[in-house]
């Protein structure tokens, strides 16, 4: 399948722990054009991947996130025990400035990233922006900010920032006032909130679904008129044919 249709959600998920350097670069290595991940802040403000609220799922340690500095973070594992159980033990959680690095080395792909509500909650909107622009200012053109919390999308258009996706919380809201003035690059939205018989290519932005699990899908929502499918499992859907 072409590369320009995938996003591939948390990295190549299927194979290695969500959102770590060996997803991402898996991914890319794959031939993956379009990557998401989530980013949180530490207490001390650092930029980290990372998806869930508590450390447990994927660390097997207890708090949050922001509870803990950077280096202390640095001391865990990011290796998804219930998934893979000790094969990625010693895997760090990654830093967002090594992800830049990453993206920085391949020219070609683009990053959707998710901030987190979590984040949001704790620093605040103006907060969590100037922690992560010098980092994304990197690659400011291949960069797209997205969030459930719209209100810091429209915080980071005031700041100029070029590109943003709101994820819908409800489908209701791709016809809202708020979502029109974002004038949002592209829109998330989960597949199971689709409507069944709108023309999906009426839609005044790009759609991008999560989470498709199969080719069969992919075609199918294509044909709909979504611009972009997003998956745990981008290598499978890049091996199938047009």
């Amino acid at each position: 399948m072409d590369a320009n249709y995938l996003v591939a959600h948390r990295g190549w998920r299927q194979h290695f722990p969500e959102n770590t350097l060996p997803a991402i670069d898996g991914a890319l290595q794959a031939g993956a054009l379009n990557i998401e991940i989530d980013v949180q802040l530490s207490a001390d403000q650092m930029p980290l991947l990372f998806h869930d609220r508590t450390l447990h799922r994927i660390c097997r340690q207890r708090g949050e996130l922001h509870q803990y500095t950077a280096q202390q973070l640095q001391q865990f594992s990011a290796y998804e025990p219930d998934r893979f159980g000790d094969k990625f033990l010693g895997t760090r959680i990654t830093e967002l400035n090594d992800v830049i690095a990453l993206f920085e080395k391949n020219p070609q792909a683009h990053l959707f990233l998710e901030v987190k509500e979590e984040a949001l909650h704790v620093f605040g909107n103006e907060a969590v922006y100037r922690a992560l622009q010098p980092l994304i200012e990197r690659i400011r053109e291949r960069c797209t900010l997205i969030s459930f919390a719209h209100t810091f999308l429209q915080f980071a258009k005031t700041q100029s920032w070029p590109r943003v996706g709101p994820v819908l919380n409800t489908w209701e809201e791709i016809d809202s006032p708020t979502l029109a003035a974002l004038q949002p690059t592209v829109v998330f939205c989960d597949i199971d909130q689709l409507p069944r018989q709108r023309d999906l290519h009426l839609i005044p932005y790009p759609l991008v679904v999560y989470e498709v699990p199969d080719i069969d899908t992919a075609e199918k929502l294509r044909a709909r008129g979504v611009a972009k499918l997003e998956t745990f499992k981008v290598g499978e859907l890049l091996k199938q044919p047009q």
